[in-house]
This record gives structure tokens, C-alpha cells and sequence, in this order.
């Protein structure tokens, strides 16, 4: 373990290597200034194509399962009935999911045409 006359020795030093880099990092010209537009328009471009196939395959997948599951409840009508039941569901949450991507499209249409 280090005396408290090595730490205080050290703090000066780092200190000033400290102040010495300051002037440095803010000749860099630093981060650029971005309007809302574009932080958006960016957001879309990097989320768009990572959420559609994503919502593509969770809608697919569970067609395929519940078509798996009216398969394997072919001889059982009362479960047959029950699985069958889920597919307004799934329907509603493509519609859903769809009209998400509808109206996020619109509002950014719409924000663009506002800031320009």
C-alpha cells in the first residue's frame, strides 16, 4: 500500500498532465453540431432495417406455431378451438406492429417538412 507522501507527491503531477491535455482535446474541434432532423434520420436508418425483419420474424413465428399446434390438435376440437382462437390476436399484432411503422414514417415525414 502506498504512504500518503507518494499520494501527495503523485496529485501534482497528474495534475498538471491533466491540465497540460485539456487544451489538446479542445483543439480537436470537438463533436459537431447536429440538428434534430438529423439525430432522427439517423435513428431511423440504424433501427429500421434491425426492427423490421425482427417483427417479420416474430409474426412468422408465431404462424408457424400455431400452426404446428392445429396440427398436433387435429382429433381434439376443443383444443383445436382454443388454438384457433389466437389467430386474431396474432393478426391484430401484425396490424399493430405494421400502423407502429406507419405512423413513426408520419411523424418523421411530418418533422421533416416542419424544420424545413
Amino acid at each position: 500500500m502506498r504512504s500518503l507522501a507518494v499520494k501527495l507527491a503523485a496529485l501534482p503531477l497528474a495534475l498538471w498532465a491533466w491540465l497540460l491535455a485539456r487544451p489538446a482535446l479542445a483543439d480537436t474541434g470537438g463533436i459537431a453540431e447536429r440538428t434534430a432532423e438529423d439525430v432522427a434520420q439517423s435513428l431511423v436508418n440504424a433501427l429500421k432495417p434491425v426492427l423490421m425483419p425482427v417483427g417479420a420474424l416474430i409474426i412468422f413465428a408465431a404462424v408457424a406455431w400455431t400452426a404446428l399446434k392445429l396440427i398436433m390438435t387435429a382429433n381434439n376440437p376443443q383444443e383445436r378451438a382454443r388454438v384457433m382462437e389466437s389467430l386474431p390476436y396474432i393478426l391484430g399484432g401484425g396490424i399493430a406492429l405494421g400502423a407502429v411503422f406507419l405512423l413513426a414514417g408520419f411523424i418523421i415525414g411530418l418533422a421533416k417538412g416542419l424544420y424545413q
